[in-house]
């Protein structure tokens, strides 16, 4: 059985990975998103935002941050690279807005999140 907080951090990440997917789609292509994909995009836009409210109020009680720190010192410098090595495929007015705000809310997000999957006990 799935514990709720995991849930939630699992529904939060996934809509994160799936928003984070069109907006790839949306500056890799050479024509606009269809007009499903943004009214998708801006779906999982207001999912991500409710998620995140929620999992920073149950874990603001005591935030991971040097577990939060050490994953965001892999995360950024794999993004500039894949940027990087794809900077003549990309879009860049399309990608660099869509990732700052993404990028806000996971390495935000990611102390609360790392408390709830796996909480301290007293012994810590």
């Amino acid at each position: 059985m799935i514990q709720p907080n995991r849930l939630v951090l699992i529904s939060f990440y996934s809509s994160y990975l799936v928003s984070l997917f069109i907006l790839l789609i949306a500056s890799l292509s050479k024509s606009p998103l269809p007009v499903w994909g943004r009214y998708l995009n801006v779906g999982l836009v207001l999912v991500i935002v409710a998620f995140s409210f929620i999992i920073f109020e149950r874990g603001k009680d005591s935030p991971n941050y040097e577990s939060g720190h050490r994953v965001a010192l892999y995360i950024l410098p794999v993004l500039l690279l894949g940027m990087w090595i794809l900077r003549n495929a990309f879009d860049f007015n399309i990608l660099l807005p869509g990732l700052a705000w993404r990028t806000f809310f996971c390495l935000h997000i990611l102390p609360y999140g790392i408390t709830l999957w796996k909480p301290r006990t007293s012994n810590e």
